[in-house]
């Protein structure tokens, strides 16, 4: 094991001098904030995410402090913290380890002179990050410099320990010009990567500069590309800072053979195909990254490792060694939904992910809705088989299978069915999508207009383009889905085209993204049939939680005489909400939707118009948000609700 030095070393009371030679894999330690701050945490016991912890026995927050009793020989302290600037006195408090512990004792004087150690290094890297090299941390303890005092002084015996941090900001340093070479010399323009002469000489930014070079060599195919020497100076004459790079890019690469470890019951056939690493071609970083998210989606590993070996054969491969850990492959899960309108829903599932070595998935899932709303023969009762197998022709496609049984009792009408669908999906990019699929359902639909019997078939087809940052809690990007279904019955006296469209935008309005703008439009057409001639249940329907909040489900449209919806052939709605996180924890929103369902195959923009308004509240867990929503309809409908409630996982859109 070869042994890495880093240090901070005074040439005189003029310059500063950093220095490290060899690999580069630990350049972080040499800047900014890790280059005195990393080393004095021990390693976590438990797996973390977001303050929380994650078992298989569920999610909990992560105590914030160790109880008193289970800390030996606890020394308690109070700590300040002043400097001459009070903006960066601010700014260094948040780095502070003394004053982010103060409440949690120390374990004896060994453990608080410890953590005045570890803070004057995260302070002094908190000013390089800053282009303060000229700075200093001074830390005493009782009114002593923190490294004279001795190990074994009973630092508590007269009290609460005083801990006192003083720093000393001084000039913003300014880089002079950069010395950036490859190995054979060749120069590299430092400008490029935001290393720019007399600019502010901020440490973050020779890490960028050292990481975006190192990476663009590899993206060029050089995959052991790598920082040989760097060397840099803090001239406190001239308040300069002379940086020197030495880059190793080495051969350019090619994808070699593909090794598995770690499967147990997962085909090693199926991850390298998955995987999908163009063996033979220029190595590619992006081929790598991509192999890694492939299996990650199969959703049958814990953990999925793609990591290129350390050297390169004599043929000039790189060999490539997929490290995978199973998960458990069977689950059982159970939910509830509760709301004012929809009363409450149970749902359970059972799943298999690895049925038969190929990472297949079999689910088997059902649900019951309204209860405490309806007699329990007017419940909604739902049950489903699902099949997925990914990889049927090709690593990018998924094939799908449903075998369902629906009865639902919703106010337009009620619905006896048993369907089946068959479908291909196909990721062509990492954005777009598509999906076709062949459905048969036989269903008895009862009306205000009487009972209709019918078997029909269709052809459901989906284009989806997503670039959105996230699923659950979106921040960045928009999301756009159109999907198309063909449908005629058996005997042909029936036939018509459903289309509809949606289009999803999230802005976020600071660098933080804790202010976020997002809308969403949507609108379909029903062609080919009239409306009568049109099932009830393939109709368009608006109101509820996933189209016009504040309105009971399908009801935000038009009404038979009974008042109660009949559905229509075209429909358009939008929704735009502000969210806020407040914390890191707590987030709020306020949001509008509006909209209508229509009886003409185009919407009749002169016609009236449903618009709920609301506020919510979210409540950020590792998984998404679990979402509160709370929202009143403008244009009241009779014997309806004045308000509703909703409760989800996931942002509404």
């Amino acid at each position: 094991m070869s042994r890495l030095t880093y240090h901070a070393e005074r040439k005189s009371s003029a310059q500063t001098r950093l220095v490290r030679k060899g690999d580069s894999s630990l350049l972080a330690l040499c800047l900014a904030s890790t280059l005195l701050s990393a080393g004095w945490t021990s390693p976590a016991a438990a797996f973390e995410l977001f303050g929380y912890d994650i078992s298989t026995s569920g999610i909990k927050a992560v105590s914030e402090t160790q109880p008193t009793e289970d800390i030996p020989d606890p020394v308690s302290y109070t700590v300040t913290l002043t400097s001459d600037d009070g903006e960066l006195t601010d700014e260094l408090k948040d780095v502070s380890l003394l004053i982010e512990k103060e409440e949690e004792p120390a374990s004896g004087t060994t453990g608080l002179l410890m953590r005045a150690r570890s803070d004057q290094k995260r302070l002094i890297a908190a000013l390089y990050e800053k282009g303060l090299y000229g700075g200093t941390v001074d830390i005493t303890v009782n009114g002593e410099r923190y490294d004279r005092v001795p190990l074994d002084e009973e630092l508590s015996k007269a009290g609460p320990v005083t801990v006192a941090i003083s720093v000393s900001k001084g000039p913003v340093f300014t880089f002079s010009k950069p010395d950036a070479r490859l190995s054979d010399g060749e120069p590299i323009d430092l400008g490029e990567y935001g290393v720019i002469t007399g600019s502010p000489a901020y440490s973050q930014l020779v890490l960028d500069a050292e990481e975006g070079l190192v990476a663009d060599y590899k993206k060029r195919g050089f995959a052991l590309a790598k920082i040989e020497e760097r060397s840099l100076a803090a001239d406190h004459k001239t308040g300069k800072l002379d940086v020197t790079l030495r880059v190793d890019h080495g051969p350019r690469a090619r994808l070699g053979q593909v090794t598995v470890t770690g499967n147990e019951d997962v085909k090693r056939e199926l991850i390298i195909q998955q995987a999908n690493i163009p063996v033979g071609d220029t190595y590619s970083p992006e081929a790598i990254t991509k192999a890694s998210r492939n299996l990650r989606a199969l959703g049958v590993f814990d953990s999925v490792i793609v990591k290129p070996a350390d050297a390169l054969l004599e043929d000039g491969s790189l060999p490539i060694e997929i490290s995978v850990k199973e998960r458990k492959f069977r689950t059982i899960g159970a939910g509830v939904t509760i709301g004012n309108l929809d009363g409450v829903g149970l749902e359970g599932y059972w799943v298999h992910r690895n049925l038969f070595g190929g990472a297949e998935s079999l689910r088997i899932q059902g649900s019951i809705a309204k209860i405490g709303q309806d007699d329990v023969k007017d419940l909604d009762y739902n049950a489903d088989i699902i099949f997925k197998k990914p990889g049927v022709i090709g690593p990018a496609s998924t094939f799908d299978a449903k075998l369902s049984l629906n009865f639902t009792n919703p106010e337009a009408y009620q619905k006896r069915a048993i369907g089946g669908e068959v479908g291909l999906s196909y990721q062509w990019t990492d954005e777009l999508s598509t999906r076709a699929g062949l459905k048969a359902e036989y269903a008895r639909i009862t009306d205000s207009s009487g009972t209709d019997t019918n078997l029909l078939f269709s052809t459901p087809l989906e284009l989806a383009y997503d670039k959105r940052d996230s699923k659950l809690d979106p921040t960045e990007g928009f999301y756009a889905l159109i999907d198309a279904e063909p449908t005629i019955s058996s005997d042909g006296s029936i036939g018509f085209f459903k289309t509809s469209a949606t289009l999803s935008a999230y802005q976020s309005l600071d660098r933080a993204k804790r202010f976020v703008l997002a809308g969403k439009i949507s609108a379909g057409t029903i062609v080919g049939a009239s409306k009568s001639d049109v099932p009830t249940d393939r109709r368009f329907f608006t109101g509820g939680g996933g189209s016009i909040r504040g309105y009971s489900y399908q009801m935000a449209g038009p009404r038979d005489a009974s008042n109660d919806p009949t559905g229509g052939r075209s429909y358009i709605a939008g929704s735009l909400e502000a969210r806020m996180k407040v914390t890191d924890s707590i987030g709020l929103a306020a949001f509008v939707d509006v909209g209508n369902t229509f009886n003409s195959s185009m919407p009749k923009f002169g016609d009236e118009w449903y618009t709920g308004v609301g506020a919510g509240l979210r409540y950020l867990t590792p998984i998404g948000p679990l979402r509160l929503d709370v929202a009143v309809p403008l244009k009241k409908i009779q014997d309806e609700p004045k308000f509703g409630v909703y409760l989800g996982l996931g942002q509404a859109f």
